[in-house]
């Protein structure tokens, strides 16, 4: 009887125990060792992204420190996404110093070039790495095609490397133009023999042309009052002590809203597509209207190896590619005395959770870069265009060290031109481009500095509409599109020059506009008229 009282004593124990084990499990199952929730999608991690994970398959950088807590250790970011309060009492935060990799969340990974205690706050501000200055050896690979959906929408509010102006070039009637673009559309100048359209495929968003010509100047002529070509965008200055606010909140949402000067935002993502909606009024000049890069359903796979601090091998798809459509409408009061040229790094990065690849937590992202240019050449003139045109099939490319494969979207098919659709009112020449690009990466970082697998593709689209005043009518439109595709991060030169002159406070080596690895290709490059085909309206 004793036996068996102390028998079922000890089977109650053991029962006991169990129950404690499971009930501590299920308390902290959503939190893996280390700290930091493992769901993508609870609060901490939606707001500052998921912790990394130790794991036996992936060697880190000697320099890297692995911060425990993930986003719960997290208080805030600045708009900008480089300082980074966390709590000082976070596993490791005590290791940080100039010179280490912080690798915190998804989102809070960089290059520390400065750490200091701030009340009761770890203030660390971060420069952008390369994955290979965070991963030494590994191997990553999505198991099946994830799903663009669902995406969490991270804003920048309005930082310092949001908009810049692009620099006015001269029309014939001593005004100024509508800027330039980085890529060549291609489409047919509405002033007649003389003008050019400049522009041609390689040129870098900002970065100005290939072969270097000296800033603010433009390869090749202008004319026609509606100038095509290209440029470099005028250098930014931002005083390193301008606020730095925290970064608005993010949310589970696929349109976000933003401002930039004058410029309102609305940007969607990403089940049917990728769109940026604007809306210009400064009194003088107008300007509204839409592109989206049309996609159904898309998903994106990946493919990465490192071994020894070297990518050896990279393969990223994104398939779902179904066209794109542009709509825009522009009006002046001023005339050739001023153009509107800006250059927008849309403040809004959409991400997808990918969760974690032997502990590491990558995302798939897509960020946006907004060009829009006038070139009116008369007082009140209107300028209205709509089009849609079709690409299919998938956009990425393959990599195996040393080779490059990309994978070009086919079936280039007119759906409603462009050139037809062409309206206005002016009497003298008039122009308009809007150029946009959308760029897909899978890694690691935040909002414009994240480094891993992309690929991007910038299409340009102008239209050009002769005088009124004449007898014959010349209308005419361009399609330019460029696909670049790489591995490590890329990043609009306006954004590396402000950010560049931030970091010189903390006299740190400056960043670089892009990583080493990547290429681009021409996807296409195609020209319209509309009748009369004749010799004033074709050049």
């Amino acid at each position: 009887m004793r036996t068996n009282r102390c028998a079922g004593a000890r089977w109650l124990a053991v029962v006991t125990a169990l129950a404690v084990l499971a009930s501590t499990t299920a308390c902290s199952g959503d939190r893996p060792p280390g700290g930091g929730p493992a769901d993508p999608y609870h609060t901490d991690a939606v707001r500052y992204g998921l912790a990394p994970q130790p794991h036996p398959d992936v060697t880190y950088q000697p320099d890297v420190v692995l911060v425990g807590g993930g986003g719960a250790a997290v208080r805030s970011v600045t708009d900008d996404g480089l300082t980074w309060r966390i709590d000082p009492d976070a596993e490791r935060a005590g290791d940080l110093a100039p010179g280490k990799v912080m690798f915190l969340t998804s989102r809070a990974v960089g290059r520390v070039v400065d750490v200091r205690r701030d009340g009761g706050d770890l203030a660390v501000t971060i420069g952008p790495v390369e994955l290979t200055e965070v991963i030494r050896d590994g191997t990553f690979r999505t198991a099946a095609p994830v799903p663009l959906d669902r995406p969490i929408a991270y804003s920048a509010g309005t930082p310092s490397w949001v908009a810049a102006d692009l620099p006015p070039e001269p029309t014939p009637s001593g005004g100024t133009g509508g800027g330039t673009s980085g890529t060549d559309t291609g489409a047919p100048s509405s002033g007649g023999p003389g003008a050019d359209t400049g522009g041609g495929p390689g040129a870098e968003t900002g970065g100005g042309p290939a072969g270097g010509d000296p800033p603010g100047e433009v390869a090749g002529r202008t004319g026609g009052g509606a100038p095509i070509g290209r440029t470099r965008l005028v250098p930014v200055r931002a005083p390193a002590s301008a606020p730095r606010p925290p970064a608005p909140p993010a949310r589970v949402a696929n349109q976000q809203s933003a401002q930039a000067g004058a410029l309102k935002l609305t940007t969607e993502c990403c089940s049917e597509g990728v769109t940026a909606r604007f809306e210009h009024d400064d009194g003088e000049i107008r300007m509204t209207g839409s592109v989206t890069l049309l996609l159904k359903k898309p998903t994106a796979t990946f493919d990465l190896a490192i071994s020894g601090g070297t990518v050896t091998r990279a393969e990223f798809s994104v398939t779902g590619g179904a066209g794109l459509r542009v709509a825009v409408k522009a009006a002046t009061s001023v005339g050739n005395t001023r153009n509107l040229a800006r250059s927008v790094v849309v403040p809004t990065q959409f991400s997808i959770p990918i969760g974690t690849i032997l502990g590491v937590p990558f995302s798939a992202t897509v960020d946006q870069l907004l060009e829009i240019k006038t070139a009116f050449s008369a007082k009140d003139g209107r300028l209205d265009a709509a089009g849609e045109y079709a690409l299919s099939g998938a956009i990425g490319y393959g990599y195996h060290r040393p080779y490059w494969g990309p994978i070009q979207p086919g079936g280039f098919q007119v759906r409603n031109s462009l050139t037809n659709s062409i309206t206005g009112i002016s009497i003298g020449a008039s122009g308009l481009l809007v150029t946009y690009d959308v760029k897909f990466t899978v890694g690691i970082g935040a909002l414009g500095f994240t480094a891993g697998v992309y690929v991007a593709l910038r299409a340009s689209v102008g239209a050009s509409l002769g005088s009124g005043a004449g007898l014959i009518v010349c209308r005419g439109a361009g399609l330019g599109v460029h696909m670049r595709y790489g591995v490590s991060y890329s990043i609009p030169k306006v954004v590396a020059d402000v950010v560049n002159f931030f970091l010189k406070v903390f006299r740190t080596k400056p960043i670089r506009q892009r990583g080493e690895l990547g290429d681009e290709v021409v996807v296409l490059k195609r020209a319209e008229t509309v009748p009369p085909n004749v010799p004033l309206c074709v050049v």
